[in-house]
């Protein structure tokens, strides 16, 4: 009886044994199979969101190319809110929409998604990130998603300038009302730091339009880098580390004129900018 009993338990434990085996056969890979994703920081930047991540390949082979897009109507990133989002990827060159890229046997990448447009309200501080990943050598296509990743938020918002991307670093050094040629003019006076880790070539800085405390628009602003030849635009190359100095001016200053608002516009050919417009909030000129 002893040895019937002892014959029917490890009947159960093969069968059991087996069962598991079976369902571990047919489990899916997932993204997590293959690839290790870290949120490296996830920050608010002017209008946009940027996700900075690292992702390293933990399939033990090396992988020809392994593709990320941004998202699908069917994956989309989603806030705390449930508001849903397309982004748009960069490993360390323009934003798009899909990147592709080889990647070695253990091998460490570094890159960053972006949301535009991103939730104006300040109730959106959590996102859950979500995307496609795909290679043809592992066989697979499928979705990554990452969950509750907190939101920072360390613009400024009034009194100040908002930076366009969290590796340039911009100082106010002077707001002053004078007469130049006969035209009541306003010249605000900013230093830009570039440190982004890398040397920007054609780093261009061109303006809009601004507003002064009553609302009254004003169409004529020129920037310079040196004080004089002032134009709509200038572009120059800023190395690593390297602090240049601006004037922007606008002309035709009304007299009750106290504080001005206004954007430049930004980019560069070589480095993906959080957000192409750096913002000038409640400027005081004396």
């Amino acid at each position: 009886m002893k040895i019937l009993k002892y014959l029917f338990l490890m009947l159960c434990t093969v069968l059991a044994f087996a069962s598991c085996e079976e369902e571990n056969e047919d489990k899916e890979p997932t993204f997590s199979t293959y690839f290790k994703m870290s949120i490296t920081n996830c920050e608010r930047v002017g209008d946009n969101l940027k996700v900075d991540f690292t992702m390293k390949n933990i399939s033990g082979k090396d992988l020809q190319q392994v593709q990320l897009n941004g998202g699908s109507v069917w994956d989309m990133c989603e806030d705390n809110t449930g508001e849903k989002y397309y982004s748009e990827l960069s490993l360390g060159e323009n934003w798009q929409t899909s990147v592709r890229t080889p990647m070695s046997k253990g091998e460490t990448i570094t890159g960053s998604f972006l949301i535009e447009d991103f939730n104006t309200s300040t109730k959106a501080n959590r996102l859950n990130l979500i995307f496609n990943c795909s290679c043809q050598t592992l066989d697979f296509d499928g979705r990554g998603e990452i969950d509750n990743i907190k939101i920072a938020d360390n613009r400024i918002l009034s009194n100040g300038i908002c930076t366009n991307d969290l590796g340039l670093e911009y100082t106010l050094k002077s707001a002053t009302k004078k007469t130049v040629n006969g035209k009541n003019v306003a010249e605000i006076i900013f230093t830009v730091t570039n440190n982004t880790g890398k040397d920007l070539y054609d780093f261009q800085l061109t303006t809009d339009d601004a507003k002064d405390n009553t609302n009254e628009e004003y169409n004529y602003m020129g920037i310079s880098l040196n004080g004089s030849n002032f134009q709509t635009g200038i572009a120059t190359k800023l190395r690593q580390s390297a602090t240049q100095q601006y004037t922007v001016r606008i002309e035709n200053v009304k007299p009750n004129a106290k504080t001005f608002c206004f954007e430049l516009s930004c980019i560069a050919n070589n480095y993906p900018f959080g957000d192409h417009e750096v913002a000038f909030y409640n400027i005081a000129v004396k």
